[in-house]
């Protein structure tokens, strides 16, 4: 099974250009530009970066399955593909897209989690710093008024 994408039809009502696309998924031009020619698989990272990029739309909305094709078949395929693009997904395809989205939104929620947990531990390292810099200058006070 192959991810395929469908990011760039939705793309032109959300960004200008590839550029700002690649900005808004915190990836590179270079890598969205391969993944749309079909010359890079899409991983976790553009998948992450996808849903950042288009936060109202759902997984399944973004993604979807295709089956592998053979080598000999795939230069015709990616030719012909507008002509043959009413094939329906399988149960097994359904099944393991399924799957796919379910893992994927358990790891997004994973990283929101961390990311929150990210948060709470820079907000209260920031508050420690300023009670230490508040007690150094009363110890400072204390020490100097005493000379």
């Amino acid at each position: 099974m192959i991810v395929r994408t469908r990011i760039f039809e939705f793309c032109n009502g959300y960004y200008k250009n590839l550029s700002e696309l690649a900005t808004a998924m915190e990836i590179s031009v270079s890598q969205i530009y391969r993944v749309r020619e079909g010359k890079r698989q899409i991983n976790q990272k553009f998948i992450v970066g996808a849903m950042k990029a288009f936060p109202n739309h759902k997984l399944d909305d973004l993604f979807y399955l295709t089956p592998e094709l053979p080598t000999v078949t795939k230069n015709y395929h990616r030719q012909h593909s507008a002509t043959h693009s009413t094939d329906k997904p399988t149960d097994k395809e359904k099944q393991i897209t399924k799957r796919f989205i379910s893992a994927t939104e358990e790891y997004g929620q994973h990283l929101k989690n961390h990311n929150s947990a990210t948060t709470s531990l820079r907000d209260t390292s920031r508050e420690m710093k300023r009670c230490t810099e508040i007690a150094n200058k009363a110890l400072f006070y204390l020490t100097s008024s005493h000379n």
